[in-house]
């Protein structure tokens, strides 16, 4: 039974950190609760599934070989060939690439592979996820370079009337004034660095995994902090900020941190492993670490604005705090970043309910791609595409952040999708 609750505690693990999804998908409500809640579930679910134990060979081999592979095979043929073939491969029902060369925007390319097919055009829009940190990252490093922020002030410099955390970024109650003095200490370059210390989510009050600039820690409740900064210093929701200082400068006309009927007109519907609807909610607050609904040629766009500005990439690059030293991982200021003996990158993976996205550039070369997709088969396409695009091993998808998901992987081989 070792196995089984082993990757049971995984899943667990897993769903947890979509805790703020836990009152708008009734599938997921139950498994949101509290760690007894999910106990009896488990429970449950192996009583009704009987075959999971005479399957878990099949998925520890699955598990081991996901995290030990550095390659997977390619589809020969062109960009478009190996993007129809990679999403016919892993059922993944709407796929959207903008691909970069020497630093200008190549060719906007598209894939379906459910029944039916996805309306899918140039105008697309897909949510974003955490590809939504580093268009942040850039507004924030425009106000640092008009004096309204300082990268090594703290945050809480900017919030004169404090901080308060909301346990769900979809609503505004319940919520609670931080009063942690560790709070005190995070800057802005901490924030943007994943360095101050905050969890990734926390449904409750907040609390620290580690003291501000001690390690790296990835962190999405860091970016909401600085969220309440940028709207405290520009007065402005973000929403209305990113708009005038970001998407509208830079031609992006179907980008917004916040859902509206303009989005709608042209969002995807978010997809299960097995291709069926997810039901998620709209983001109808912004939300600087996952909010964003994009296009791939609009956040194509912004990658060849980030790739064409030296000071900027300097800065993003300047500083990096180590992540993994055995892969070549660390991250700048609003980026992850892998580099090896010829070139380093620039990275970011998106995870939200439904949706999938990866981006990827060579900071050298100027070559790269934006992957939206309506997935959460998504990121089985990352790896592949990275290699036809940017030839050579990337050590990046050997890291635990790109690791299994073990929801798909329940999904796929039990038929068990939550």
């Amino acid at each position: 039974m070792a196995p089984v609750y082993g990757v049971i505690n995984a899943l667990e693990k897993t769903v947890a950190t979509m805790n703020f999804y836990r009152e708008k998908d009734p599938m997921l409500k139950d498994p949101m609760q509290s760690s007894r809640a999910m106990t009896s579930r488990r429970r449950a679910l192996l009583a009704r599934h009987a075959g999971f134990l005479l399957v878990m060979p099949v998925i520890s081999m699955s598990l081991s070989g996901c995290a030990s592979s550095s390659r997977t095979d390619l589809p020969s043929g062109n960009v478009h060939e190996t993007l129809k073939v990679l999403a016919e491969r892993h059922h993944v029902c709407a796929v959207a690439l903008a691909v970069i060369k020497n630093r200008q925007l190549e060719s906007i390319d598209s894939a379906t592979a459910c029944s039916p097919a996805a309306a899918l055009d140039a105008d697309s829009v897909f949510q974003a996820a955490s590809l939504s940190k580093p268009v942040f990252a850039y507004a924030v490093l425009k106000l640092v370079a008009q004096g309204k922020l300082e990268l090594d002030a703290p945050v809480v410099k900017y919030l004169p009337q404090g901080y308060r955390h909301q346990f769900d970024p979809l609503k505004e109650e319940p919520s609670e004034l931080v009063t942690d003095s560790r709070l005190q200490a995070i800057t802005v370059r901490m924030v943007l660095n994943h360095t101050s210390g905050l969890p990734n989510w926390a449904s409750g009050p907040l609390g620290f995994d580690s003291a501000p600039g001690a390690k790296w820690n990835y962190s999405g409740e860091g970016y909401v902090l600085l969220q309440r900064a940028v709207e405290a210093v520009t007065g402005q929701p973000l929403d209305q900020f990113m708009s005038s200082q970001v998407f509208k400068p830079l031609g992006m006309l179907h980008s917004d941190y916040a859902w509206n009927e303009r989005i709608g007109q042209h969002l995807l519907a978010g997809t299960k492993a097995n291709g069926t609807p997810r039901v998620v909610p709209d983001w109808k607050r912004p939300m600087a670490a996952a909010s964003l609904y994009t296009s791939a040629a609009d956040y194509g766009k912004f990658l060849v604005t980030v790739l064409n500005d030296d000071d900027l990439m300097k800065q993003i690059s300047a500083l990096p705090v180590t992540v993994d030293p055995a892969l070549g991982l660390s991250w700048g200021l609003g980026w992850g970043m892998e580099r090896n003996q010829d070139d380093s990158y620039i990275w970011q993976w998106g995870n939200n309910m439904g949706y999938r996205a990866f981006v990827i550039a060579s900071v050298r070369t100027g070559d790269g791609f934006v992957m939206l997709t309506n997935s959460e088969n998504g990121l089985d396409l990352a790896q592949p595409m990275t290699q036809k695009i940017l030839p050579g091993e990337h050590k990046l998808f050997q890291s635990p952040m790109l690791g299994v998901d073990v929801i798909n992987l329940l999904c796929k081989t039990l038929r068990v999708c939550l």
